[in-house]
């Protein structure tokens, strides 16, 4: 009871405005020190927390990342493939087109691989002696002429294209009289031979079978000229004739058996 009387009485008699006075300076400076030092305190806090928001949002930005190139490459594939399955389709209405104009006289085949046990330019198809396939029919496309068929066994048929060194093929060119035979040369390139430096030929002058070859009907399209060399020694021409199928980018052909 001492202790507080003289408390009491220590209030009561001191000036109490001083006290106030520097009890509001030494808060006032607390509290500002305090501050500082809590800021100073929670700074590491809040980087920690600013690192791990940006963490997590860059995480979360690479996975959306990833996600969309898998979706831009299987767009990129789709797109690839229209261009193909209309190349495709295409084919396939040129051939359906023609079977359907005398379903008699031809066999779809498809093409499942190419010789190369030799030295001829052959090409491998998926029908034989079952399907009604004889050695010497001619193998077309709507473009033109492919080949023979050389070797027929009873499910597969070995053609031999008309670039083939072996090939021999009677021609006319379109609207004129000049004829000649074309002869493959292993290249993708074939020559017109026996052509006479005055007969009519030029590039740009288109090539039909002549059907004087006893294999190939009379008026298939074969190729196109390309080069024309009157100036060479002897009695003939050199053409150049670009055929118009390419026989490392076919897949289905027609075989022709004739008219039944």
């Amino acid at each position: 009871m001492a202790i507080v009387f003289l408390a009491i009485s220590f209030f009561l008699f001191t000036d109490i405005t001083a006290f106030e006075i520097g009890y509001s300076k030494t808060k006032f400076y607390l509290a500002g020190g305090l501050g500082i030092a809590l800021k100073v305190m929670k700074a590491p806090v809040r980087s920690m927390d600013y690192f791990f928001e940006s963490y997590v949002n860059l995480i979360d930005v690479k996975r959306r990342n990833e996600e969309l190139k898998k979706r831009i490459g299987t767009m990129e594939l789709e797109n690839q493939k229209i261009p193909e399955l209309e190349k495709e389709n295409q084919r396939l209405r040129g051939l359906l087109q023609l079977v359907e104009q005398e379903p008699n006289q031809y066999i779809a085949a498809r093409i499942v691989g190419e010789d190369v046990t030799n030295w001829f330019k052959c090409i491998l198809i998926d029908k034989g002696r079952y399907a009604g396939i004889k050695e010497r029919m001619p193998v077309i496309t709507p473009s033109g002429i492919v080949g023979q068929a050389v070797e027929v066994d009873s499910w597969h048929t070995k053609v031999m294209v008309i670039n083939d060194t072996n090939s021999a093929v009677d021609v006319y060119v379109t609207g004129k009289n000049t004829r000649g035979i074309l002869e493959g040369t292993g290249q993708t390139v074939v020559k017109l031979k026996y052509v006479l430096k005055n007969d009519d030929i030029e590039v740009g002058d288109k090539l039909v079978t002549s059907g004087k070859d006893a294999i190939f009907p009379k008026g298939l399209a074969v190729g196109i000229v390309i080069n024309v060399d009157k100036y060479q020694p002897g009695l003939f021409t050199d053409v150049d004739v670009m055929p118009y199928n390419n026989f490392k980018k076919l897949d289905e052909v027609l075989v022709v058996k004739g008219k039944s």
